[in-house]
């Protein structure tokens, strides 16, 4: 790999852009030449003569040493310049001001927020933005290895074929680079990488990256320890088999026409961001369970192994609590009404995702004319209803934040039959307890 090597000597750009500081010489030899002439004029003595040669030879001494201390200020200026820790730029706004302190990549934090505004900048004046639309290949396993992207907006789907199926083996979203194998110089792609949805991505060639690694040394550390957590993390999707917990969300008039396409990607993505707060109050990491996006909505298979009631507990009051604090700010196109249900049945794995009864059951219940009605009604922020088994199992104990008071019943008409369902309100027009 051709990798471009030079950089600008830092010291001596710094040192020329300081000027002489507060004290010029040029400046002081002249106005101390004329002291000499009007002191001899004023006084006629040797002696104010004397005095006017050594004010002459003082002042471009001092000159001399405030350009050298300038100049070692200017070197230790330059050196430690940056953001602060803090500091978390959203991918779509990447020009930001200048802090005073070196960024530290934190765990857990994406490529892009380990980044100082200045790296961003840089990146993105050798990448080239594009679009991809939903089930876009982004880099496929097996492929040549020639560029890396970071994602700016939406999400992608990582997995490996095994097979005639597919494993899914991570999600990554907005801020996270993926193709980095192609930065460190490894020619094949060990996994195919497709679009969930739009997504907004920045395309790097790996010899501009290889460059631009080169430029920053620092962030090369960086994407060693993205490379090192990835290899450690463990994100199996084999156990999203059997009895799970099935959760599908639906966005209320998603398709209304007030909302532009920009309105419903920004919906769309706080819808996902909400949710994932409210599955880390449960102790949950979104990322790691398997997720479908729906367009205007998701299916969340949370496997065998993790308690239903853990998606419930404390993850609906946060839930809701959330979404009340989104729609009191939100205008009326971007406001985020969302119907929920969750149900628990078989699942099995297909070659392109996940299928089985319990899913449709699930998704009727969602989409269920009794649900609408009663959301149309009250104007509810969050509307969610669960199955009898759910209901007695996990709302019935009431553990935690849950209160089963406030749950009705309802009747979720399917193509055969009708089943009974269980529905909870919040916000809007009914009554939201403090959570």
């Amino acid at each position: 790999m051709g990798l471009n090597r030079w950089v600008p000597p830092p010291r001596r750009r710094a040192a020329a852009q300081t000027g002489g500081g507060p004290v010029n010489a040029k400046i002081m030899t002249s106005v101390t030449l004329g002291a000499v002439v009007l002191g001899y004029a004023l006084d006629g003595s040797g002696t104010a003569a004397l005095s006017g040669v050594l004010v002459f030879f003082t002042f471009p001494a001092v000159a001399v040493t405030n350009a050298i201390v300038q100049y070692l200020r200017a070197d230790t200026l330059h050196e430690t310049s940056g953001p602060p820790p803090s500091v978390a730029v959203h991918p779509s706004q990447p020009a930001v001001a200048a802090s005073s302190a070196v960024a530290v990549p934190r765990d857990g934090g994406t490529f892009w927020d380990a980044l100082t505004p200045l790296e961003r900048q840089d990146l993105i004046a050798r990448g080239d933005r594009h679009l991809y639309r939903g089930e876009d290949v982004l880099c496929r396993e097996g492929g040549l290895a020639g560029e890396v992207v970071v994602i700016l907006s939406g999400w992608t789907r990582v997995w490996v074929r095994e097979g005639a199926e597919q494993r899914i083996i991570a999600f990554r979203g907005a801020g996270e680079l993926v193709g980095e194998r192609a930065a460190l110089m490894i020619r094949d792609r060990s996994a195919t990488v497709t679009a969930d949805g739009d997504v907004q991505a920045l395309r790097i060639d790996a010899h501009d990256f290889g460059a631009f690694l080169d430029a920053h040394p620092r962030v090369r550390g960086i994407l060693e320890q993205q490379v090192y957590r990835r290899q450690i993390e463990r994100h199996d999707f084999g156990d999203v088999q059997g009895n799970c917990s099935i959760l599908i969300t639906d966005i209320t008039s998603f398709s209304s026409p007030v909302r532009t396409d920009a309105d419903r990607e920004y919906v769309l993505g706080a819808m996902y961001d909400l949710m994932g707060e409210a599955f880390t109050a449960s102790g949950l990491d979104l990322g790691r369970l398997y997720q479908e996006d729906r367009g205007d909505g998701a299916l969340v298979i949370v496997p065998p192994t993790t308690p239903t009631d853990r998606v419930v507990d404390p993850m609906l009051a946060h839930l809701a609590a959330a979404l009340r604090r989104h729609n009191r700010r939100a205008a009326e196109a971007t406001r985020l009404q969302l119907r929920a249900a969750l149900h628990v049945g078989p699942v099995q794995r297909g070659p392109k995702g996940v299928a089985g009864s319990s899913i449709i059951t699930t998704r009727r219940m969602v989409d269920a004319p009794a649900v609408k009605r009663r959301v149309a009604e009250t104007g509810a922020d969050l509307a969610f209803v669960t199955s009898d088994f759910v209901f007695d199992t996990v709302i019935a104990p009431a553990p935690g934040l849950v209160d089963p008071g406030r749950y009705s019943r309802v009747r979720v008409r399917l193509k055969e039959a009708s089943l009974p369902a269980w529905l909870m309100l919040e916000g809007g027009g009914s009554q939201l307890r403090a959570v």
